[in-house]
């Protein structure tokens, strides 16, 4: 598939203050919005995608190249009218778009959740027809005032514009297009309509134009630098990961969404961050066994929310790679094997021996029985195995790593070390029994799966 991005404007409520770049360039969390533009296309499945530049456009071509650095393809269409409207610059790029049955169109200035822009990605239109990803949650807009409201019946827009008085959802800017698009634009400009809402509204009125709903999905248009820190706010709200266990969600999200907003603006990488994490567990690991307990336990929690930023930054600078997440999974195994290894040194005071490598062993055996379940859960059934999901009480056992490391910390804290390789051992086999059972009751009949 390819797509259409309008990227020629001047920025005009940046500059306004005091922004003295192009605001396609303009950074939010380490990308730029074209950047950001350009890689959620991508996810879409998007191979192709074409640039109209209008103001400053060489220093935009300059930056952003040939794509070949995202695994995408950028042509460029330069419009010297760009001053006058959208609706012109996408009519520039018609050459590029006459022979194809469809195609994306967006502007450089959006963010959307990328199930929205999959969905509208998904639907086909008809020939001579135009989707329009519409949002419904109007109490949810940012600037309402500003947004391009739309009145729909079922599924065909009536009418489009800012200054609807009767309207029941706003353009989230993003859209699935025809070719007859640019036949519409064409005939707008002879009538001297030059805005992209002016040429739809002609679509409206033959009936052509269709409200494509996001549903919940979340989406902002960045106008001004205050809507640039609201993006960079929803964009780290939704950045947690759905398989978050009880420690993760309530306390480690807090710092490590803290620590990325930060790194974020770096280039440091997703795997850089989880060898990081793997050194501090080592380190937490040689604090046990030298009798320093409570910083050994300090530096596992550490360790914990440190490990719950490799996956913030990837996600939210579109560096997630197979290699990456397997990379982040041996470590964090050997990462609990060690500090399991160095809390049974610290335990060990020459008399319990049989006790330490009793619960050392259970701890040991124990530890990735919570990983393993749920990638097995994914690789069979192709699901997410979610433990909120579970309930409380088996939340509460903290069988997954966040709760693990948490338990290791309270007892590097309170001196305990042998009760923590306890409570370890006892936890991660009990939910484990508890997965079982529930995965059973999931589970189709014997010999469903092969």
């Amino acid at each position: 598939m390819k797509a259409l991005v309008i990227a020629a404007g001047e920025g005009k409520r940046f500059r306004e203050r005091g922004y003295k770049g192009v605001k396609p360039l303009y950074s939010l969390l380490g990308l730029s919005l074209l950047e950001r533009t350009l890689l959620s296309l991508r996810e879409a499945g998007v191979k192709e995608v074409v640039v109209v530049l209008g103001y400053r456009g060489e220093e935009i071509k300059a930056k952003i190249g040939s794509g070949d650095k995202w695994g995408i393809k950028v042509d460029y269409v330069v419009n010297e009218r760009w001053f006058l409207g959208n609706g012109i610059s996408v009519l520039s790029a018609r050459e590029f778009f006459q022979n194809e049955e469809s195609f994306l169109l967006t502007m450089a200035d959006h963010i959307w959740d990328l199930q929205a822009l999959t969905r509208i990605a998904e639907l086909k239109p008809n020939p001579g027809e135009v989707y329009v990803g519409a949002d419904y949650k109007l109490e949810e807009i940012v600037d309402l005032e500003e947004a391009t409201r739309l009145q729909v019946e079922g599924i065909k827009i009536r009418r489009i514009g800012k200054g609807l008085k009767d309207f029941n959802a706003v353009d989230c800017g993003v859209f699935h297009a025809t070719p007859y698009i640019f036949e519409i634009l064409a005939k707008a400009e002879k009538e001297g309509k030059y805005t992209l809402s002016e040429a739809l509204q002609i679509m409206a009125e033959e009936g052509n134009l269709l409200a494509a709903d996001i549903g919940e999905s979340w989406w902002i248009d960045v106008d001004t630098p205050e809507e640039a820190i609201r993006a960079e706010q929803i964009l780290l709200k939704f950045l947690p990961a759905p398989k978050d266990g009880l420690i993760a969600r309530y306390i480690n999200r807090r710092f490590s969404l803290f620590l990325t907003r930060w790194l974020a603006r770096t280039d440091i990488h997703p795997n850089q961050i989880s060898l990081i994490s793997f050194i501090l567990c080592l380190g937490g690991a040689f604090l046990f066994g030298l009798g320093l307990s409570p910083a050994g336990g300090i530096l596992a929690q550490l360790a914990s929310i440190v490990d719950g930023v490799d996956g913030e930054i990837a996600r939210l600078k579109f560096l997630r790679s197979a290699w990456g997440e397997f990379l982040d999974a041996m470590l964090d195994r050997y990462g609990d094997g060690i500090l399991i290894i160095g809390m049974a040194l610290g335990a060990y005071d020459g008399n319990n021996g049989q006790t330490v490598f009793c619960w050392l062993s259970l701890a040991l055996l124990g530890a990735p029985m919570s990983m393993l379940i749920k990638e097995k859960f994914r690789n069979i059934w192709g699901q997410l195995y979610l433990p909120e999901k579970e309930g409380i009480w088996a939340n509460l056992l903290l069988g997954n790593r966040d709760g693990r490391l948490f338990v290791i910390m309270l007892a590097g804290i309170f001196h305990s070390p042998l009760w923590g390789l306890a409570i370890l051992a006892i936890t991660s086999h009990l939910l484990t029994f508890i997965r079982i059972v529930n995965i059973r009751k999931f589970c189709p009949a014997d010999g469903d799966i092969n």
